[in-house]
């Protein structure tokens, strides 16, 4: 588009949410001279509340919703910015949990339009033209705190000019790698270049020196902790060579003393990293319970268990890239083992994956072998999601590989998801009732793409308000001076 009239006409004629679609045939453009001119045009809507910025390749989204929470429980009304969405954008920009309003997000985009127009003419992209939104939605409704989730790296990240004054780092690994770098080092300086001067830093701790080396020197002096899930520590930067290894068998508030066996869900992990943020920023008097929070905290699409269509259980998880599924991997396991211990049966009946591009796609099967391995091989039904900014797999390339890595795999080819998900379900209702068990239910584990996610959840219905809203209320809660629930 540029400053002709013929173009400036059609615009006029779309809605906010069409004009907002137009964006994406610009593509991803990494840098912030857009970005923060666009922010000077709408009187710097950023400055009015301070942010917390959430950078990394795993688990940001999920230390976000729980920071998130965490502020809101405390009594600050909270905005969250995240992407991508499961099912509708409005999910992406959430008040005290509940995706912001369809109206006021039409207003928020068509604001952006029209300062776009400004002379010299400016053409922000999709995800730009999403988190100038977000800090006008913030702005307008009175947010006192956001916590804003970075998209893509964080040097060049759109989101790198939100104001924030404490900053995380979550997982690093390897990802998007022809534009954040072909090492872990490279990735490690572009997503810690979301440090602030003088501002708090706290980065999950790893285990590669070079990512070290790069997070330590992006970060001021005597501002940067590192967080040991693995060892429930939280410790300094200038501090991290000092003995800290003694394993603690819970700290009597989120894990009962003597319970914990080293082994940490990702969630528990992720919700401890953004909860140790929340300290940093409010008296830590007032930082509620972390159980208390993750009781109450809800986050769509992630290791979610939901009952479908013939009483069937699924769960749910947006494991998209080889170290998360990993890491999903590897929680299924030791969850194997806890529920099998207590003389319960932990095995899904079928799995229901589809995947967007993969740079190297056997690397990425590596983990779905191994789950379809330790599971006793069940039935696979591959898929393509639809509607993601990249291609598919084809479904016939990934039966193929995972064929090749596991010849006896049982696999079902199904390009459309609805078709899809039926099959998995009829899988899981023929093997449950074929079970030697008695009142076993079947089960589906579906995992990959998050449009794959998205598009099983608005199958199911549960694209809704309620539905997608990242905090549990009841009745009788009261937060700050607001009487909630707050619901649609």
């Amino acid at each position: 588009m540029g400053t002709e009239g013929g173009s400036e006409d059609f615009e006029d004629k779309l809605t906010p949410r069409e004009w907002l679609e137009t964006r994406k045939s610009i593509g991803m453009r990494p840098g912030l001279e857009i970005t923060y001119a666009m922010l000077t045009r709408l009187g710097m809507p950023q400055m009015s509340f301070p942010s917390i910025h959430v950078a990394g390749s795993n688990g940001k989204g999920t230390t976000s919703v729980f920071l998130a929470n965490t502020l809101t429980f405390s009594g600050t009304k909270t905005g969250l910015f995240t992407s991508p969405h499961l099912c509708r954008v409005e999910e992406r920009i959430r008040i005290d949990g509940c995706p912001v309003e369809p109206r006021q997000l039409d207003k928020a985009i068509h604001a952006v339009r029209v300062m776009s127009r400004e002379d010299p003419v400016l053409e922000p992209t999709y995800f730009e033209t999403l988190f100038l939104s977000a800090m006008i939605c913030f702005r307008a409704l009175n947010v006192k705190r956001a916590v804003i989730e970075a998209g893509l790296g964080g040097r060049l990240d759109a989101t790198r000019c939100c104001y924030a004054d404490c900053t995380i780092l979550t997982e690093i690994s390897l990802e998007h790698t022809d534009v954040l770098g072909d090492s872990l080092e490279l990735i490690a300086r572009e997503k810690s270049a979301i440090a602030r001067p003088g501002a708090k830093m706290i980065a999950r701790w790893p285990y590669d020196p070079s990512v070290m080396m790069a997070i330590e020197e992006a970060t001021s002096w005597g501002c940067g902790y590192w967080w040991r899930g693995d060892r429930l520590t939280l410790v300094s930067f200038e501090n991290a060579n000092e003995p800290f290894r003694g394993i603690k068998s819970g700290d009597g508030e989120t894990i009962p003393i003597g319970l914990y066996d080293g082994s940490m869900t990702m969630k528990m992990d992720n919700a401890m990293l953004g909860h140790s943020a929340a300290q940093f920023v409010m008296d830590p008097p007032l930082v509620p319970a972390l159980h208390d929070v993750m009781e109450r905290t809800f986050w769509p699409g992630r290791m979610q268990e939901i009952t479908g269509p013939k009483d069937v259980e699924l769960l749910l998880d947006c494991a998209h890239n080889p170290s998360g599924l990993t890491k999903m991997v590897d929680e299924l396991k030791i969850r194997k083992i806890r529920e099998e211990n207590a003389g319960r049966k932990f095995s899904p009946s079928a799995l229901l994956i589809g995947a967007t591009h993969q740079k190297d796609l056997a690397i990425f099967v590596h983990p779905i072998v191994e789950l379809i391995s330790e599971m006793g091989n069940p039935m696979v039904v591959v898929t393509e999601p639809p509607n993601g900014r990249l291609a598919p797999v084809s479904c016939d390339d990934l039966a193929a590989e995972i064929k090749l890595q596991y010849p006896s795999a049982r696999i079902q080819v199904r390009p459309e998801i609805q078709v899809a998900l039926s099959t998995a379900i009829d899988e899981a209702v023929d093997s449950s009732s074929h079970s030697v068990f008695d009142g076993v239910t079947g089960t589906v584990w579906s995992f990959g793409s998050i449009h794959l996610i998205g598009g099983i959840l608005s199958i199911l219905g549960q694209d809704t308000d309620e539905a997608l809203t990242t905090i549990r209320w009841q009745d009788g809660d009261v937060i700050g001076d607001r009487d909630v629930p707050m619901k649609p």
